[in-house]
């Protein structure tokens, strides 16, 4: 099975380093870049990457690999697709290489704090505020390579505070506060006003983020279905609140579930989600 990756995740590959945020859509492949990537740290062919024979990474460098995903990708099995293509497997398989593939929810990062000279693939962003899973992370960044994926890095700057520190940019979340935060002076609770000298920051998070530059070749196609309904019954219902199934009074807004005499459909409604006769 051959590599053949797509020229934004070419491109995203070539700038990608130790403690980025690789930054995609839906559909942008930062999965199979984030391999990618991986496989030409530890000592694979550029050519393999782009549809060429396949040559294995060197067996004498190679780290572990432990890529912290949701539950859901995790049960899914989504990432043992990704790793397929690079003769990887996750688990105690017989595979090409002698060394580690764990794949885990962020539910369980702390059982990884201790691990040392691994690679680490945190996937989706999770290491927001100073909770049990952003000190596992900073634990766990201080001993390995680390890369993270994520759609939405951060909606303010207060998000970026733990990847920042990770990056050696700042001591701790103190620091942070201090050269950059203003709080609101007459809030009962630490409420941000503003932030300074954000200049820094935009320098900061251009050089740990990287953009897939990805074009989405689909069209999207809508079509809109006109349902007819009964309404002097829509009308009746709103006015009396009488239920003409059960025929009895409506006890409160959503009532129980109801089951469609003409599609079968079993829904819970009120007066105003009736759409048949």
């Amino acid at each position: 099975m051959s590599i053949e990756l797509r020229n934004h995740q070419l491109d995203a590959v070539k700038r990608m380093r130790n403690g980025c945020i690789l930054c995609g859509g839906v559909g942008s492949g930062k999965s199979m870049t984030a391999l990618a990537y991986y496989y030409l740290e530890q000592g694979g062919d550029p050519i393999s990457l782009t549809g060429g024979e396949y040559m294995p990474m060197d067996d004498t460098r190679i780290q572990d690999l432990y890529i912290i995903t949701t539950a859901r990708k995790r049960d899914t099995l989504e990432w043992n697709g990704e790793l397929i293509p690079f003769l990887m497997t996750a688990g105690t398989e017989s595979k090409l290489y002698n060394h580690k593939v764990i794949i885990d929810s962020w539910n369980n990062i702390g059982k990884y704090s201790d691990v040392t000279d691994a690679f680490f693939i945190f996937d989706e962003q999770r290491v927001v505020g100073s909770g049990a899973w952003v000190k596992a992370f900073l634990k766990i960044t201080v001993r390995n390579n680390w890369i993270l994926l994520s759609a939405t890095p951060g909606d303010t700057w207060s998000d970026y505070i733990p990847v920042f520190i990770a990056n050696g940019f700042y001591k701790n979340r103190t620091e942070f506060i201090r050269e950059h935060i203003i709080y609101k002076r007459f809030s009962k609770f630490p409420q941000v006003d503003r932030y300074v000298n954000t200049k820094r920051l935009i320098r900061l998070r251009d050089r740990i983020l990287v953009d897939m530059d990805f074009d989405r070749q689909t069209v999207s196609h809508h079509e809109d279905v006109h349902v007819g309904y009964d309404v002097l019954a829509y009308k009746a219902i709103k006015r009396d609140r009488w239920n003409p199934f059960e025929d009895k009074p409506i006890k409160d807004t959503v009532s129980d579930t109801y089951s469609c005499d003409i599609c079968g459909f079993e829904m819970q409604w009120d007066a105003s989600d009736l759409i048949h006769g």
